[in-house]
């Protein structure tokens, strides 16, 4: 069956961290919107299976791709399965990251190479591969995922502020590169979001979510839109730019 207004029909959308989380979320609401969704997982495989069948139920083609985003060859790989099975690559959505609270004091140089690996090394290389698919066909999509830690950072995230902070310039970057090329470079950068998956107790997210002008955490169903008008032709005179579902942090 098909749902949502389709304003992604027959696109080819690879989302990298996509089996969790908001990138789980982004992957349902392209397919609603009418777009096929190539799933990049390195853990939680059973989700990343699962994602494909609902996928699949929506009406629309799913892959499931294993792929380390900080590994040249697995990166190589994911975007080569994606061309070759379904002929071209139209939007990609590189979200894969990781998050860790941590005192500096405490913090080793193999923990902030880590962290610097996974959004910065990861950005590039998903970056680049994107650029090479998308150049020859002179149209595509990059969205990027950023954070509101980028632009105000926090205690004890030294290294994730840091590195959201270089995905951010890298976005803007990009876009001037590929703007030439047809090829549109944006991003969504969420406050905190409720996944399930993040390391934060219950009072530290019950007080975060006291502090905000909506007074809720958002969830990954509440970054969505963000991405959906991103990639689709509603967005075709934005580059550049960053998207805040924030709950209203901060104002940009």
């Amino acid at each position: 069956m098909q749902t949502g207004s389709q304003r992604l029909a027959g696109k080819r959308a690879l989302i990298t961290g996509g089996n969790t989380g908001i990138g789980r979320a982004v992957a349902l609401a392209f397919a609603a919107e009418g777009a096929d969704v190539a799933i990049a997982w390195i853990d939680r495989e059973p989700e990343a299976r699962s994602l494909v069948a609902e996928v699949e139920a929506l009406g629309r083609r799913a892959l499931a791709l294993r792929c380390d985003v900080t590994v040249e060859a697995d990166v190589v790989a994911a975007f080569g399965a994606v061309a070759t099975s379904w002929g071209g690559i139209d939007i990609v959505v590189s979200n894969a990251g990781i998050q860790r609270p941590q005192p500096i004091t405490e913090m080793t140089l193999d923990d902030w190479g880590r962290m610097m690996s996974v959004h910065l090394r990861g950005s590039f290389l998903v970056g680049r591969e994107a650029a090479r698919h998308m150049i020859p066909a002179k149209q595509g999509r990059i969205i990027t995922v950023c954070s509101q830690l980028g632009y105000i950072g926090r205690e004890n995230y030294t290294a994730y502020s840091t590195a959201k902070g270089g995905v951010i310039a890298f976005t803007r970057a990009l876009a001037k590169e590929l703007a030439p090329h047809g090829i549109l470079v944006n991003g969504v950068s969420p406050g905190l979001v409720d996944t399930g998956f993040d390391p934060l107790s219950e009072d530290v997210k019950a007080a975060h979510a006291a502090s905000l002008p909506l007074k809720r955490l958002g969830t990954p169903e509440d970054m969505t839109p963000a991405f959906v008008f991103l990639a689709s032709e509603e967005a075709r005179y934005y580059c550049g730019q960053l998207l805040h579902p924030n709950g209203g942090e901060i104002m940009p």
